[in-house]
Protein backbone atom coordinates (compact mmCIF):
# COMPACT_ATOMS: atom_id res chain seq x y z
CA UNK A 1 0.00 0.00 0.00
CA UNK A 2 2.80 2.70 0.52
CA UNK A 3 4.43 1.70 -2.54
CA UNK A 4 1.33 2.34 -4.20
CA UNK A 5 0.34 5.79 -2.47
CA UNK A 6 3.77 6.92 -2.79
CA UNK A 7 3.22 6.69 -6.64
CA UNK A 8 0.64 8.36 -6.72
CA UNK A 9 1.84 11.43 -5.02
CA UNK A 10 4.62 11.61 -7.54
CA UNK A 11 1.85 10.99 -10.32
CA UNK A 12 0.27 13.45 -8.80
CA UNK A 13 3.13 16.36 -8.16
CA UNK A 14 4.21 15.63 -11.80
CA UNK A 15 0.74 15.65 -14.25
CA UNK A 16 1.20 11.71 -14.46
CA UNK A 17 -0.75 8.75 -14.37
CA UNK A 18 0.64 6.76 -11.10
CA UNK A 19 3.18 4.43 -11.93
CA UNK A 20 2.38 4.56 -15.61
CA UNK A 21 4.69 5.88 -18.03
CA UNK A 22 3.16 9.10 -19.01
CA UNK A 23 1.86 9.45 -22.67
CA UNK A 24 3.90 12.10 -24.67
CA UNK A 25 0.80 14.86 -24.26
CA UNK A 26 1.22 14.13 -20.74
CA UNK A 27 4.88 14.68 -20.61
CA UNK A 28 5.32 17.64 -22.55
CA UNK A 29 2.32 18.73 -19.77
CA UNK A 30 4.57 17.76 -16.83
CA UNK A 31 7.21 19.42 -18.76
CA UNK A 32 5.63 22.61 -18.72
CA UNK A 33 4.79 22.86 -14.90
CA UNK A 34 8.38 21.92 -14.11
CA UNK A 35 9.12 25.45 -15.82
CA UNK A 36 6.53 27.22 -14.53
CA UNK A 37 8.68 26.10 -11.14
CA UNK A 38 11.56 27.51 -12.25
CA UNK A 39 13.02 23.88 -12.27
CA UNK A 40 14.54 24.65 -15.74
CA UNK A 41 16.69 21.47 -16.57
CA UNK A 42 13.67 19.40 -15.26
CA UNK A 43 11.53 20.71 -17.58
CA UNK A 44 13.52 20.67 -20.42
CA UNK A 45 14.38 17.31 -20.02
CA UNK A 46 10.86 16.54 -20.00
CA UNK A 47 9.65 18.72 -23.01
CA UNK A 48 12.97 17.10 -25.12
CA UNK A 49 11.52 13.09 -24.18
CA UNK A 50 7.92 14.11 -25.47
CA UNK A 51 9.24 15.27 -28.47
CA UNK A 52 11.61 12.22 -28.82
CA UNK A 53 8.39 9.73 -28.17
CA UNK A 54 5.92 12.16 -30.42
CA UNK A 55 8.05 14.47 -33.14
CA UNK A 56 5.16 14.76 -34.93
CA UNK A 57 2.87 15.80 -31.94
CA UNK A 58 0.08 18.68 -31.83
CA UNK A 59 2.25 20.30 -29.34
CA UNK A 60 5.42 19.77 -31.38
CA UNK A 61 5.29 23.41 -32.21
CA UNK A 62 4.79 24.51 -28.96
CA UNK A 63 7.35 22.70 -27.45
CA UNK A 64 10.53 23.47 -29.79
CA UNK A 65 9.26 27.14 -28.66
CA UNK A 66 9.19 26.55 -24.96
CA UNK A 67 12.37 24.54 -25.61
CA UNK A 68 14.54 27.77 -27.41
CA UNK A 69 13.31 29.53 -24.51
CA UNK A 70 14.47 27.88 -22.07
CA UNK A 71 17.83 27.59 -24.05
CA UNK A 72 17.49 31.27 -23.62
CA UNK A 73 17.25 31.26 -19.54
CA UNK A 74 19.97 28.68 -19.95
CA UNK A 75 22.46 31.22 -21.91
CA UNK A 76 22.35 28.51 -24.56
CA UNK A 77 21.71 30.79 -27.77
CA UNK A 78 22.73 28.58 -30.72
CA UNK A 79 20.60 25.62 -29.09
CA UNK A 80 17.72 28.44 -28.71
CA UNK A 81 18.34 29.38 -32.62
CA UNK A 82 18.30 25.89 -33.95
CA UNK A 83 14.78 25.41 -31.69
CA UNK A 84 12.82 28.44 -33.25
CA UNK A 85 13.78 27.63 -36.29
CA UNK A 86 12.42 24.35 -36.37
CA UNK A 87 9.34 25.53 -34.53
CA UNK A 88 9.02 28.24 -37.71
CA UNK A 89 9.72 25.61 -39.93
CA UNK A 90 7.07 22.98 -38.49
CA UNK A 91 3.97 25.94 -38.44
CA UNK A 92 5.28 28.95 -40.91
CA UNK A 93 2.22 30.79 -39.46
CA UNK A 94 2.18 30.60 -35.71
CA UNK A 95 3.69 33.98 -34.73
CA UNK A 96 5.60 32.86 -31.30
CA UNK A 97 8.68 31.36 -32.65
CA UNK A 98 9.31 33.45 -35.48
CA UNK A 99 8.61 36.54 -33.12
CA UNK A 100 11.10 34.98 -31.17
CA UNK A 101 13.98 34.32 -33.42
CA UNK A 102 13.62 37.45 -35.11
CA UNK A 103 14.20 39.14 -30.97
CA UNK A 104 17.50 36.77 -30.55
CA UNK A 105 18.94 37.65 -33.44
CA UNK A 106 18.25 41.14 -33.47
CA UNK A 107 20.00 41.06 -29.41
CA UNK A 108 22.72 39.21 -31.22
CA UNK A 109 23.57 41.95 -33.84
CA UNK A 110 22.06 40.28 -36.72
CA UNK A 111 19.69 42.73 -37.41
CA UNK A 112 19.19 42.52 -40.60
CA UNK A 113 17.65 39.10 -40.47
CA UNK A 114 16.49 40.21 -36.87
CA UNK A 115 14.39 42.84 -38.66
CA UNK A 116 12.63 40.91 -41.14
CA UNK A 117 11.77 37.81 -39.51
CA UNK A 118 10.12 40.52 -37.09
CA UNK A 119 8.44 42.34 -39.50
CA UNK A 120 7.46 39.04 -40.69
CA UNK A 121 5.52 37.82 -37.73
CA UNK A 122 3.84 41.27 -37.17
CA UNK A 123 2.46 40.13 -40.64
CA UNK A 124 1.22 36.56 -39.35
CA UNK A 125 -0.72 38.20 -36.54
CA UNK A 126 -2.58 41.26 -36.87
CA UNK A 127 -3.65 42.08 -33.46
CA UNK A 128 -0.09 40.94 -32.02
CA UNK A 129 1.74 44.84 -31.93
CA UNK A 130 4.71 43.45 -29.99
CA UNK A 131 6.88 42.91 -33.38
CA UNK A 132 6.27 46.17 -34.51
CA UNK A 133 7.19 47.54 -31.21
CA UNK A 134 10.27 45.46 -31.08
CA UNK A 135 11.83 46.77 -34.62
CA UNK A 136 10.57 50.56 -32.72
CA UNK A 137 12.73 50.25 -30.13
CA UNK A 138 15.48 48.91 -31.78
CA UNK A 139 15.30 51.49 -34.50
CA UNK A 140 14.96 54.48 -32.07
CA UNK A 141 17.88 53.44 -29.85
CA UNK A 142 20.13 52.89 -32.77
CA UNK A 143 18.81 56.22 -34.85
CA UNK A 144 16.75 55.25 -37.74
CA UNK A 145 13.98 57.17 -36.33
CA UNK A 146 12.01 56.89 -40.09
CA UNK A 147 11.82 53.38 -39.61
CA UNK A 148 10.93 53.49 -35.98
CA UNK A 149 8.62 56.65 -36.54
CA UNK A 150 6.44 53.79 -39.12
CA UNK A 151 6.09 50.52 -36.83
CA UNK A 152 4.85 53.32 -33.63
CA UNK A 153 2.36 54.58 -36.26
CA UNK A 154 1.26 51.02 -37.02
CA UNK A 155 1.45 49.54 -33.71
CA UNK A 156 -0.84 52.11 -32.97
CA UNK A 157 -2.96 51.95 -35.68
CA UNK A 158 -3.63 47.75 -34.50
CA UNK A 159 -4.31 48.69 -30.86
CA UNK A 160 -5.02 52.50 -30.39
CA UNK A 161 -5.52 51.67 -26.98
CA UNK A 162 -1.31 51.19 -26.81
CA UNK A 163 0.47 53.66 -24.66
CA UNK A 164 3.53 52.19 -25.55
CA UNK A 165 2.80 52.87 -29.01
CA UNK A 166 2.15 56.96 -28.12
CA UNK A 167 5.41 56.71 -25.82
CA UNK A 168 7.49 55.31 -28.78
CA UNK A 169 6.20 58.28 -31.21
CA UNK A 170 7.12 60.47 -28.47
CA UNK A 171 10.43 59.42 -28.24
CA UNK A 172 10.51 60.08 -31.50
CA UNK A 173 9.13 63.63 -31.56
CA UNK A 174 11.98 64.57 -28.58
CA UNK A 175 14.67 63.43 -30.69
CA UNK A 176 13.72 65.50 -33.90
CA UNK A 177 12.66 68.43 -31.37
CA UNK A 178 9.42 68.15 -31.84
CA UNK A 179 8.84 69.65 -28.29
CA UNK A 180 4.94 70.24 -28.80
CA UNK A 181 3.99 67.07 -30.88
CA UNK A 182 6.57 64.71 -28.31
CA UNK A 183 4.27 66.53 -25.14
CA UNK A 184 1.12 65.87 -26.76
CA UNK A 185 2.03 61.88 -27.67
CA UNK A 186 3.04 61.67 -23.96
CA UNK A 187 -0.42 63.05 -22.57
CA UNK A 188 -2.11 60.71 -25.04
CA UNK A 189 -0.46 57.86 -23.39
CA UNK A 190 -1.37 58.73 -20.01
CA UNK A 191 -4.72 59.50 -21.45
CA UNK A 192 -4.69 55.81 -22.27
CA UNK A 193 -3.37 54.41 -19.40
CA UNK A 194 -3.33 56.71 -16.52
CA UNK A 195 -0.19 56.89 -14.54
CA UNK A 196 1.65 54.85 -17.17
CA UNK A 197 5.89 54.77 -16.03
CA UNK A 198 7.55 55.50 -19.36
CA UNK A 199 5.63 58.46 -20.56
CA UNK A 200 6.06 60.43 -17.14
CA UNK A 201 9.67 59.23 -17.28
CA UNK A 202 10.15 60.75 -20.55
CA UNK A 203 8.24 63.66 -19.75
CA UNK A 204 10.12 64.29 -17.02
CA UNK A 205 13.25 64.20 -19.54
CA UNK A 206 11.30 66.69 -22.57
CA UNK A 207 11.04 69.35 -19.27
CA UNK A 208 14.11 69.11 -17.91
CA UNK A 209 15.30 70.25 -21.36
CA UNK A 210 13.37 73.39 -21.56
CA UNK A 211 14.29 76.11 -19.51
CA UNK A 212 12.37 77.45 -16.94
CA UNK A 213 10.44 73.95 -16.74
CA UNK A 214 12.78 72.25 -13.84
CA UNK A 215 9.71 72.01 -11.58
CA UNK A 216 7.70 69.95 -13.97
CA UNK A 217 10.53 67.87 -14.78
CA UNK A 218 10.70 67.09 -11.15
CA UNK A 219 7.47 66.31 -10.52
CA UNK A 220 7.48 64.33 -13.27
CA UNK A 221 10.39 62.25 -12.34
CA UNK A 222 9.14 62.29 -8.70
CA UNK A 223 5.68 60.40 -9.98
CA UNK A 224 7.72 57.90 -11.92
CA UNK A 225 9.48 56.97 -8.84
CA UNK A 226 6.47 56.31 -6.82
CA UNK A 227 5.43 54.15 -9.63
CA UNK A 228 8.90 52.05 -10.45
CA UNK A 229 11.34 53.32 -7.46
CA UNK A 230 14.05 50.58 -8.61
CA UNK A 231 15.72 49.97 -12.28
CA UNK A 232 18.49 51.73 -14.28
CA UNK A 233 15.38 54.69 -15.11
CA UNK A 234 14.46 55.38 -11.74
CA UNK A 235 18.73 55.40 -10.87
CA UNK A 236 18.88 58.63 -13.67
CA UNK A 237 15.35 60.08 -12.78
CA UNK A 238 17.22 60.47 -9.30
CA UNK A 239 20.60 61.53 -10.94
CA UNK A 240 17.89 64.05 -13.54
CA UNK A 241 16.07 65.69 -10.65
CA UNK A 242 19.45 66.38 -8.72
CA UNK A 243 20.16 67.86 -12.20
CA UNK A 244 22.42 65.95 -13.51
CA UNK A 245 22.75 66.38 -16.86
CA UNK A 246 22.34 62.99 -19.35
CA UNK A 247 23.47 62.18 -22.42
CA UNK A 248 21.38 59.73 -24.42
CA UNK A 249 23.24 57.48 -26.35
CA UNK A 250 21.84 55.58 -28.90
CA UNK A 251 24.18 52.37 -29.70
CA UNK A 252 23.30 49.04 -30.60
CA UNK A 253 22.75 46.43 -28.05
CA UNK A 254 24.44 43.18 -27.97
CA UNK A 255 28.20 41.84 -29.19
CA UNK A 256 29.47 42.40 -32.48
CA UNK A 257 28.49 40.11 -35.01
CA UNK A 258 31.10 37.76 -36.68
CA UNK A 259 32.71 39.40 -39.99
CA UNK A 260 30.73 38.42 -42.87
CA UNK A 261 30.34 39.92 -46.47
CA UNK A 262 27.53 40.84 -48.67
CA UNK A 263 28.81 38.55 -51.41
CA UNK A 264 28.87 35.31 -49.16
CA UNK A 265 25.08 36.33 -47.89
CA UNK A 266 24.25 36.22 -51.58
CA UNK A 267 25.93 32.94 -52.41
CA UNK A 268 24.00 31.70 -49.18
CA UNK A 269 20.75 33.01 -50.94
CA UNK A 270 21.54 31.18 -53.99
CA UNK A 271 22.53 27.68 -52.40
CA UNK A 272 19.19 27.95 -50.59
CA UNK A 273 17.39 28.63 -53.20
CA UNK A 274 18.65 26.03 -55.38
CA UNK A 275 17.94 22.94 -52.45
CA UNK A 276 14.56 24.46 -52.47
CA UNK A 277 14.32 26.80 -48.95
CA UNK A 278 12.66 29.76 -50.78
CA UNK A 279 12.01 31.37 -47.27
CA UNK A 280 15.62 31.20 -46.14
CA UNK A 281 17.01 32.49 -49.65
CA UNK A 282 14.62 35.20 -49.17
CA UNK A 283 15.90 36.16 -45.60
CA UNK A 284 19.48 35.92 -47.03
CA UNK A 285 19.34 38.05 -49.75
CA UNK A 286 17.53 40.65 -47.24
CA UNK A 287 20.82 39.95 -44.91
CA UNK A 288 23.02 40.56 -48.21
CA UNK A 289 21.92 43.80 -49.24
CA UNK A 290 21.60 45.39 -45.94
CA UNK A 291 25.66 44.18 -45.86
CA UNK A 292 26.05 46.18 -48.89
CA UNK A 293 24.21 49.15 -47.22
CA UNK A 294 26.24 48.84 -44.15
CA UNK A 295 29.46 48.88 -45.67
CA UNK A 296 28.48 51.74 -48.12
CA UNK A 297 29.04 49.46 -51.46
CA UNK A 298 26.05 51.28 -53.26
CA UNK A 299 26.76 49.21 -56.57
CA UNK A 300 26.80 45.68 -55.12
CA UNK A 301 23.85 46.43 -53.30
CA UNK A 302 22.26 47.88 -56.41
CA UNK A 303 23.14 44.73 -58.18
CA UNK A 304 21.93 42.54 -55.65
CA UNK A 305 18.54 44.32 -55.38
CA UNK A 306 18.19 43.67 -59.43
CA UNK A 307 18.83 40.35 -59.16
CA UNK A 308 16.65 39.76 -55.86
CA UNK A 309 13.93 41.48 -57.45
CA UNK A 310 14.11 39.12 -60.32
CA UNK A 311 14.37 36.00 -58.09
CA UNK A 312 10.94 37.09 -55.72
CA UNK A 313 8.64 39.40 -57.47
CA UNK A 314 5.97 38.58 -55.20
CA UNK A 315 7.59 40.03 -52.26
CA UNK A 316 6.87 43.34 -51.80
CA UNK A 317 9.46 44.40 -49.35
CA UNK A 318 12.11 43.97 -52.08
CA UNK A 319 10.55 46.28 -54.14
CA UNK A 320 10.12 48.53 -50.86
CA UNK A 321 13.85 48.59 -50.96
CA UNK A 322 14.27 48.77 -54.34
CA UNK A 323 12.38 52.16 -54.18
CA UNK A 324 14.29 53.26 -51.24
CA UNK A 325 17.41 52.22 -53.18
CA UNK A 326 16.61 54.61 -56.06
CA UNK A 327 14.89 57.18 -54.36
CA UNK A 328 18.59 57.51 -52.03
CA UNK A 329 19.91 57.93 -55.85
CA UNK A 330 18.09 60.43 -57.40
CA UNK A 331 16.28 58.63 -60.08
CA UNK A 332 12.76 59.13 -58.56
CA UNK A 333 11.62 57.66 -62.02
CA UNK A 334 12.55 53.56 -60.99
CA UNK A 335 11.75 54.29 -57.40
CA UNK A 336 8.11 55.17 -58.79
CA UNK A 337 8.03 52.19 -60.46
CA UNK A 338 9.32 49.96 -58.03
CA UNK A 339 6.89 51.84 -55.19
CA UNK A 340 3.68 50.66 -57.69
CA UNK A 341 4.64 47.10 -57.71
CA UNK A 342 5.33 46.98 -54.08
CA UNK A 343 1.87 48.67 -53.44
CA UNK A 344 0.15 46.42 -55.80
CA UNK A 345 1.13 43.48 -53.60
CA UNK A 346 0.81 44.99 -50.58
CA UNK A 347 -1.72 47.63 -50.86
CA UNK A 348 -1.90 48.68 -46.89
CA UNK A 349 1.43 48.81 -46.23
CA UNK A 350 1.84 52.01 -44.70
CA UNK A 351 5.47 52.22 -45.24
CA UNK A 352 5.28 51.62 -48.98
CA UNK A 353 2.26 54.55 -49.41
CA UNK A 354 4.64 56.83 -47.68
CA UNK A 355 7.67 55.78 -49.64
CA UNK A 356 5.24 55.85 -52.39
CA UNK A 357 3.93 59.74 -51.79
CA UNK A 358 7.61 60.69 -52.07
CA UNK A 359 8.46 59.39 -55.15
CA UNK A 360 5.09 60.10 -56.98
CA UNK A 361 5.75 63.81 -56.05
CA UNK A 362 9.03 63.88 -57.39
CA UNK A 363 7.87 62.92 -60.74
CA UNK A 364 4.50 64.62 -60.70
CA UNK A 365 2.38 61.75 -60.60
CA UNK A 366 0.41 63.81 -58.50
CA UNK A 367 -2.84 61.57 -58.80
CA UNK A 368 -0.83 58.62 -57.47
CA UNK A 369 0.84 60.56 -54.80
CA UNK A 370 -2.70 61.72 -53.64
CA UNK A 371 -4.07 57.90 -53.40
CA UNK A 372 -1.24 57.22 -51.78
CA UNK A 373 -1.54 59.66 -48.64
CA UNK A 374 -5.54 59.25 -48.54
CA UNK A 375 -4.83 55.44 -48.15
CA UNK A 376 -2.04 56.51 -45.63
CA UNK A 377 -4.39 59.11 -43.79
CA UNK A 378 -7.41 56.52 -43.59
CA UNK A 379 -4.82 53.79 -42.02
CA UNK A 380 -2.59 56.59 -39.28
CA UNK A 381 -5.63 58.71 -38.89
CA UNK A 382 -3.12 59.93 -35.69
CA UNK A 383 0.03 60.82 -38.35
CA UNK A 384 0.06 64.14 -39.30
CA UNK A 385 2.58 63.96 -42.23
CA UNK A 386 0.25 62.57 -44.97
CA UNK A 387 -2.48 65.77 -44.31
CA UNK A 388 0.56 68.11 -44.37
CA UNK A 389 1.58 66.63 -47.76
CA UNK A 390 -1.84 66.18 -49.05
CA UNK A 391 -2.66 70.30 -48.23
CA UNK A 392 1.31 71.27 -50.25
CA UNK A 393 -0.17 69.06 -53.13
CA UNK A 394 -3.63 70.49 -53.99
CA UNK A 395 -2.59 74.15 -53.01
CA UNK A 396 1.32 74.39 -53.91
CA UNK A 397 1.78 71.53 -56.31
CA UNK A 398 -1.66 71.40 -58.77
CA UNK A 399 -3.22 75.12 -58.02
CA UNK A 400 -6.44 73.55 -56.17
CA UNK A 401 -6.25 76.57 -54.09
CA UNK A 402 -9.65 75.65 -52.17
CA UNK A 403 -8.47 71.63 -51.72
CA UNK A 404 -5.70 72.69 -50.40
CA UNK A 405 -7.11 74.91 -48.02
CA UNK A 406 -9.77 72.39 -46.77
CA UNK A 407 -6.68 70.28 -45.89
CA UNK A 408 -5.11 72.94 -44.24
CA UNK A 409 -7.87 73.75 -42.17
CA UNK A 410 -8.74 69.66 -41.45
CA UNK A 411 -4.73 70.01 -40.54
CA UNK A 412 -5.50 72.93 -38.00
CA UNK A 413 -8.15 71.49 -36.39
CA UNK A 414 -6.96 67.85 -35.88
CA UNK A 415 -3.20 68.55 -35.00
CA UNK A 416 -3.70 71.82 -33.55
CA UNK A 417 -0.19 70.73 -31.11
CA UNK A 418 1.95 70.23 -34.28
CA UNK A 419 4.27 72.99 -34.87
CA UNK A 420 3.07 73.25 -38.00
CA UNK A 421 -0.71 74.50 -37.43
CA UNK A 422 1.29 77.96 -36.79
CA UNK A 423 1.79 77.94 -40.57
CA UNK A 424 -1.29 76.97 -41.51
CA UNK A 425 -3.13 80.97 -41.73
CA UNK A 426 -0.20 82.36 -43.32
CA UNK A 427 -0.11 79.28 -46.05
CA UNK A 428 -4.48 79.72 -46.49
CA UNK A 429 -3.33 83.90 -46.78
CA UNK A 430 -0.93 83.35 -49.45
CA UNK A 431 -3.14 80.56 -51.43
CA UNK A 432 -6.08 82.39 -51.42
CA UNK A 433 -4.09 85.92 -52.56
CA UNK A 434 -2.58 83.22 -55.23
CA UNK A 435 -6.80 82.21 -56.08
CA UNK A 436 -7.43 86.21 -56.28
CA UNK A 437 -4.46 87.02 -58.70
CA UNK A 438 -5.95 84.60 -61.63
CA UNK A 439 -7.69 85.84 -64.39
CA UNK A 440 -11.51 85.05 -64.18
CA UNK A 441 -12.78 82.12 -66.35
CA UNK A 442 -14.16 83.21 -69.58
CA UNK A 443 -17.79 82.35 -70.22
Amino acid sequence: MRGLAACAVIGLALGLVACERATPEKEYRAGLELLGAGRLSEGKARLESALERAPDAPFAVAAHNWLGLVNLELDLPDQAVDRFEYAAKLDPTRFDPVYNLGSLLLDSGDTSRGITLLRRAADLDPNDIRALMRIGEWTTRNGRWDLGKRMYFEAHKRDPQSAAALTGLGRIATLEDQVVRAEAYFMQALEVRKDYPPALYNLGVLHSQRPGHAAQSREYFRHYLELAPEGARASAAEARMAGQVIDQTFQPAGPTPPPVTAGILWSQAQDALESGDAENAYLQAMRALAMAREVGDAGQAGEILRRAVELFPGRADIHLEAGEYWLEHGDARSAHEALVRAQALEPGNPMILVTLARAATLTAEYDTAIIALRDLIRLEPANPDPVWSLAEIYGEKLGMTRRGISALRIFEKQFPSDPRALEVPERIRMLEEAEAALPPLEP
